[in-house]
């Protein structure tokens, strides 16, 4: 891991001092540690997709309708001031009132440094004038919404009433400190100054055991919030503040890599390891063992208690390791928990640049942030349901005001802030979301354009640059396809970039209108419950997936202190279950996810393949869902029989495809040395969407003889050879321009030689699909490029390759067949289920037309790993169970010899 090597503390960098002479103290300019990477000001970005601006209007929104006299009631009242208002409801009339003025600061100064705009500007003005009154008012830079006796009360000093004083107090604290960091207000930072002054002064005369007991009540980020104004200030006393709220035998166990987290209130433990990482980053590499311990905690969080979404803990606990199904429930995914988790994600980042901080940020930040607002109303949740058949409830405009109501506020008035980031001469590329970036400091400025993962290509234009070299770090995502990488053309040409640390690098001196594309080629993946493996989530891209269950009676209760919660009272489907006759068990149909779980062209929704939820189940972007009860996790089970059993369920076609090829031809004997077959000119010259499909059998392996190889020279073509000189495994693929811009599907293992094979190619929209003998064998998602591409193409040969060079097929191919539309799976195993020979003999698993003990080898072979299960077709199953194992080898050898005249 990269770790910044740091000056020893902020008071050996040179101080620039300002005499602010209007309060007659001495402030100190924002001077930041010195990490390994830098942030952008948010006024250097501009989010230009949709869903984001909306979410940022919606908020911005929000914050504008709320009063903030209403707000301020608590303050005034405290400081003995008049007010003509009453307080709002819920927690905000509550002993915890104040916390929500703490957040609206902060989401008042994060808008107004998005949009400059002079009414966020002069409410902000406002309430810090109005807070100053306050503060004059209590004396001893006191300022807080009720009096300091729940302070006593939490010190054991008194006996009374109090909730979470201190959490309230760094919520104010952090407000403050943003408004003067972001709006530029001064007053702001002097009253920060003050009340930190005040609570160095209580935290001071502290006994151990006074302070073991005030830890014990959540305390939110104290320790961070005084380190941050300690950065500002340089005074001491704000420092050893701090310290006193640095659990330090906490964090040695932590770092120590123990997970003591079960029954732990979750939020509060991670706002502690945020302030653990600012102290590294205040003081410096004397500190390593705060920066270990945020680090180890972060890794302990993700290992054992986090779900797809990147959210984590139950009913605000962490519960037992890896115990996720046991606790999915309504009360999952405190949306606090996620925003400090990425508060200190972030901090991480920018101290180690490690890039899997920035694939977590993405995660969250999508599936926990994004998902947590009603794109109509902008108000937030408090939990996200990961039990099947909950659904989301969100806060109301002015009588909940949750902690997650304020986080909210946060969340969404800073969603621009993570998408680049820079090492003061190299940009990082972090998040692929339309946008403008502005790098006054280096001269470069540039427009993102991205719709991930409805497309899998991201585009960057430079709208200005230095003369001087820049070079872009664009993030390869955890996300990326199976065996595939990015890709990177610049000006409509590839380009080769060096994968560095998790960041595909292109250096380059840049000019004015130059174009950047990224192609990110992406698939569905699977997550399985630690603790139940047959407990599965989908996701595509970075975007996890849920299905809509219905609207039917969504209900609410309550839990806790006026939180609205998700009932379940109707019957919901939360078992998937898989047909026996398709998948022999949960990990064969998992294995194959891709043609189980199908994309339907040009949507961002997939729909199931061979189970009873085919014809039921869609599943979308759960970050956009939030009107219905949904599924994220479903369990998944066996079921006897197979789809043509299932009700409602479309038949599996017992014919070929029922439209016709634009081409059928063969059978074509080809010799190996000059025969080859031409095909018509233009073949292929309207087909975007398409299939190819052939049968094939090899007399010899020979690298890089073709199959089919269309197009017009060695520059342009479509072709799919049996034999890679690469891997020796079959490759198809087409080009505009040779091989350097091959989009391509690659073969997982040899082929066989001496019995008929069955290939297809399927392309539809960007997907392509290798099949072989009716098995999946490779997937691209960014198959961007249609045979349509090529033109009017003159060279289209079965058998024979357009470079010279290159061996002739030696074979045969028959019932070569080419349509203008993508096969489904159920279409290519009918078109793979008779051989040139006729139909292939129960048993007959090489296709030679004999039963054999040769047959009997080969599934055995397969069963135990030594042979490519897509060598087998279906009719290996002699028992007809669904099944094909080394019963069906002993079966074969049974017939062979004698003792067996009939299977199944």
């Amino acid at each position: 891991m990269l770790k910044c090597k740091k000056k020893p503390i902020i008071v050996s960098l040179l101080f620039v001092v300002v005499f602010l002479i209007n309060f007659g103290i001495v402030m100190i300019e924002p001077i930041f540690a010195d990490d390994l990477l830098q942030e952008f000001s948010m006024d250097q970005i501009a989010i230009t997709d949709s869903y984001y601006e909306n979410a940022f209007n919606k908020m911005v929104n929000y914050l504008q309708a709320l009063d903030p006299d209403r707000l301020l009631v608590g303050f005034r009242q405290t400081a003995g001031l008049s007010t003509s208002t009453s307080r709002y409801g819920g927690w905000e009339n509550s002993l915890i009132q104040g916390h929500t003025m703490g957040h609206y600061m902060v989401a008042l100064a994060q808008a107004y440094k998005n949009t400059n705009n002079s009414t966020l500007r002069n409410r902000i003005d406002y309430i810090i004038t109005q807070l100053q009154e306050c503060q004059n008012r209590n004396g001893g830079g006191y300022l807080f919404a009720t009096s300091s006796n729940q302070f006593d009360v939490v010190e054991g000093k008194v006996s009374g009433d109090s909730w979470v004083p201190w959490y309230t107090m760094h919520k104010i604290m952090t407000g403050l400190i943003e408004i003067y960091k972001l709006a530029g207000n001064s007053t702001a930072l002097t009253l920060a100054s003050n009340l930190g002054n005040w609570i160095y002064n209580r935290t001071n005369s502290w006994s151990s055991s006074t302070q073991s007991r005030v830890l014990g009540v959540e305390y939110g980020g104290m320790n961070d919030c005084l380190y941050e104004l300690y950065k500002l200030t340089g005074n001491n006393n704000h420092l050893t503040a701090a310290h006193k709220f640095d659990e330090t035998s906490f964090f040695n166990t932590i770092a120590s890599g123990t997970n003591n987290l079960n029954g732990k209130h979750a939020n509060t433990q991670i706002p502690k390891f945020v302030g653990a990482c600012n102290r590294y980053r205040a003081l410096g590499t004397s500190e390593n063992s705060y920066l270990t311990a945020a680090e180890q905690f972060w890794n302990i969080v993700l290992r054992d208690c986090t779900y797809v979404t990147g959210g984590n803990s139950q009913n605000e606990r962490f519960r037992a390791p890896g115990q996720l199904n046991a606790y999915r429930d309504h009360l999952n995914n405190e949306t606090c928990n996620s925003y400090n988790m990425l508060k200190l994600t972030r901090g991480l980042f920018l101290v180690t640049g490690d890039v899997k901080y920035a694939d977590y940020y993405e995660r969250a930040y999508i599936n926990e942030i994004l998902a947590s607002q009603n794109p109509d109303t902008g108000m937030t949740t408090y939990f996200k349901p990961m039990g099947t058949g909950f659904f989301k409830v969100f806060s109301s405009q002015f009588n909940h005001f949750w902690c997650c109501t304020g986080t909210g506020m946060e969340n969404f008035t800073k969603l621009s802030d993570s998408i680049y980031f820079n090492n003061g001469s190299d940009l990082y590329v972090n998040m692929y979301i339309s946008s403008t970036l502005n790098w006054n400091a280096r001269g470069i400025a540039l427009t993102q354009q991205a719709d991930i993962p409805l497309s899998n290509i991201v585009s960057f234009t430079i709208n200005s640059a230095p003369a001087s070299a820049v070079r872009i770090k664009f993030r390869s995502p955890y996300w990326i396809a199976s065996g595939q990488s990015i890709t990177v053309r610049v000006n409509g040409s590839n380009v080769s970039a060096s994968n560095v640390n998790g960041y595909v690098d292109v250096n380059r001196t840049w000019a004015y209108g130059d174009t950047i594309e990224i192609t990110l080629p992406m698939e569905v993946q699977i997550s399985r419950c630690t603790d139940n493996q047959n407990v599965v989530a989908f996701s595509y891209g970075p975007v996890v997936l849920s299905a809509g269950l219905g609207t039917s009676s969504m209900t609410t209760s309550t839990t806790g202190v006026n939180v609205t919660i998700a009932t379940k009272n109707v019957p919901v489907r939360e078992t998937i279950n898989i047909y026996s006759s398709v998948s022999s068990n949960v990990n064969y149909w998992l294995n194959n996810i891709q043609t189980n779980l199908v994309r339907t062209a040009g949507k961002l929704e997939f729909t199931l393949r061979n189970t009873d939820a085919d014809d039921e189940l869609v599943f979308t972007p759960h970050y956009k869902r939030y009107t219905d009860r949904y599924g994220i996790y479903f369990n998944l089970a066996m079921i006897s029989g197979g789809p043509t059993a299932a009700p409602n369920q479309t038949p599996v076609p017992t014919t070929p495809p029922s439209q016709d090829p634009i081409f059928n031809g063969g059978p074509y004997s080809l010799n190996g040395t000059d025969g080859y077959e031409d095909l018509p000119d233009g073949i292929t010259h309207d087909l975007n969407d398409f299939s190819i499909a052939c049968w094939v059998k090899l007399n010899s392996l020979d690298t890089w003889a073709r199959i089919f190889d269309f197009g017009n020279d060695t520059n342009v073509y479509m072709m799919l050879t049996p034999a890679s000189g690469n891997t020796g495994y079959p490759f198809f693929c087409i080009t505009l321009n040779s091989n350097d811009g091959e989009q391509g599907l690659n073969g997982t293992s040899p082929l066989s030689t001496g019995s008929w094979q069955h290939f297809a190619v399927t392309r539809s929209g960007n997907i392509a699909i290798l099949y072989i003998n009716s098995q999946e064998v490779a997937r691209n998602t960014g198959m961007t490029l249609n045979p349509s591409d090529m033109g009017n193409t003159t060279n289209n040969y079965i058998g024979r390759s357009q470079w010279s060079q290159d061996p002739y097929l030696n074979g045969e191919v028959d019932d070569f067949v080419i349509y203008n539309r993508a096969l489904s799976a159920s279409e290519v195993s009918t078109l793979g289920s008779t051989s040139p020979d006729g139909n292939l003999e129960l048993g007959d698993a090489n296709g030679d037309g004999v039963v054999d003990i040769v047959d009997a080898l080969i599934i055995a072979q397969s069963y135990v790993g030594l042979n490519p299960p897509h060598f087998i077709p279906a009719n290996a199953d002699t028992n007809c169970d669904g099944n094909i194992d080394i019963v069906d080898a002993l079966l074969i050898a049974q017939y062979y010899v004698g003792l067996l005249s009939v299977f199944c």
